[in-house]
């Protein structure tokens, strides 16, 4: 079999036999933008194929116009960028932008319906569907996709984006948001079974976090990983045995490059790969000596590496506003510095002393936090905190401890709300504390 490799994630010491190699890191290629995305690498395969003779032969027997093809692939592109987190810079930054542009107008079927059935799509209340952002990939688009290979088979998302038959597209954009639901409650009972586990084994203060449990879902664990790594700040490693081997997720903060500490260990994989700050691997053996090395020899790494570090979470704030500098001449200006993403994030303003005119809880469950406020002047404005109300994300219910009257100060983005042909600024809460006196 003639096989051809295309990938972007770490390059291993021994490459496999192939034919060709397509990939941007490997020892040798000149090709200036390393970060693409897996899509975006295919993408530049398929634009090699179309302006070759040979290929297009091809092309003419499938009975497809070349003409403007490789621009309408560009929605796929944009979706891949945004959700292998690649960085939205150099070129990677251009295929998004112009990809959200097509991704807005796409072609394919099953796309459309999986964006009316995440209410993206066309609106009867709406003359235009709003437009699409990098925010609407990462939480509404890729993670209805993906759900297909986390929760039953990839081939569902693969099928939903190659069907011509508009009464397949719409089964099978049904099919993945019913697995993005089981998908979601799956993750919240595995993500609490893990701090369950974490509390019993105490470690919340240990360097890294490990994390093993019998027949968990292997498509789930590098989401409970992420999850665990943003909660304790700290890396985590999430594993589950299944059929005799032990298979393992990790992610990692910004200053703890994980990749580079399995590479030390690879003795010890039957496989593994990722990136710096995410990788999967599969141990050698399952029996719980070669399970207590890994972790040893892991976590000595890592304590090694963290000991001259000052580990500490974050919040990077771009400017400190006033509420009333908050307009739409603003929100333009901000527009021109989309997609916003891996190293591009959306800027964040403080807003310090702002007085609570209503305190109030919505959502499924009351988990949202919904303020009116004013700051200098007599004017409210609306602020939404997501998952404010839930004291297991975000450390206390926010719902609860406020009071009208509180002054607070707040971390914001900007952002647009739009619903019934109506369309405001909405004040999206990063974080907030009352305001010291």
């Amino acid at each position: 079999m003639d096989v051809i490799i295309t990938d972007h994630h770490n390059v291993p010491e021994i490459l496999p036999l192939a034919d060709a190699i397509i990939h941007p890191k490997v020892p040798g290629e000149t090709y200036p933008d390393k970060g693409l995305s897996g899509g975006g690498v295919a993408f530049k395969l398929i634009q090699a194929l179309i302006k070759n003779p040979q290929a297009q032969t091809h092309w003419v027997e499938k009975e497809i116009k070349l003409e403007n093809f490789e621009k309408w692939l560009l929605d796929l592109v944009a979706i891949s960028s945004v959700a292998d987190m690649v960085p939205l810079t150099g070129e990677s930054r251009t295929l998004t932008k112009y990809g959200l542009i097509v991704l807005n107008k796409t072609k394919h079927l099953g796309l459309k319906y999986l964006l009316e059935i995440a209410n993206l799509g066309k609106n009867k209340n709406l003359s235009t569907p709003p437009l699409l952002n990098t925010t609407n990939i990462g939480y509404q688009i890729a993670p209805r996709i993906n759900a297909a290979g986390r929760v039953k088979h990839a081939n569902g998302a693969f099928q939903l984006l190659t069907t011509k038959d508009d009464d397949d597209a719409k089964e099978l954009a049904r099919e993945l948001d019913a697995n993005n639901k089981e998908r979601q409650q799956i993750t919240e009972k595995m993500f609490n079974e893990a701090k369950a586990q974490i509390a019993d084994t105490k470690q919340e203060k240990t360097a890294v976090i490990f994390i093993l449990k019998d027949n968990w879902p292997i498509g789930l664990i590098g989401l409970i990983a992420s999850k665990l790594c943003n909660e304790f700040y700290k890396p985590a490693i999430v594993m589950t045995r299944k059929e005799g081997k032990i298979h393992g997720s990790g992610r990692s903060i910004e200053e703890v490059d994980i990749m580079k500490r399995m590479v030390e260990l690879g003795d010890l994989f039957e496989k593994y790969g990722g990136h710096p700050q995410a990788c999967g691997f599969t141990l050698k053996n399952s029996d719980d000596q070669n399970f207590g090395e890994f972790k040893k020899q892991f976590s000595a790494l890592i304590e090694s590496e963290e000991k001259d570090k000052k580990i500490i979470s974050t919040l990077h704030i771009d400017a400190k506003v006033e509420l009333e500098d908050i307009n739409w001449d603003l929100f333009d200006l901000l527009e021109k510095f989309e997609p916003f993403g891996q190293n591009n994030p959306e800027p964040k303003y403080l807003a310090e002393g702002i007085t609570l005119a209503c305190v109030e809880s919505v959502g499924n469950n009351g988990k949202h936090l919904k303020l009116l406020v004013k700051h200098n002047s007599t004017t409210h404005r609306k602020m939404i905190g997501f998952n404010f109300g839930d004291e297991n994300k975000v450390g206390k219910n926010w719902c609860e401890f406020l009071k009208p009257g509180d002054l607070v100060d707040v971390v914001f983005e900007v952002s647009i709300n739009q619903w019934n042909g109506n369309r405001e600024l909405q004040l999206k809460i990063a974080d907030l504390k009352l305001s010291q006196p």
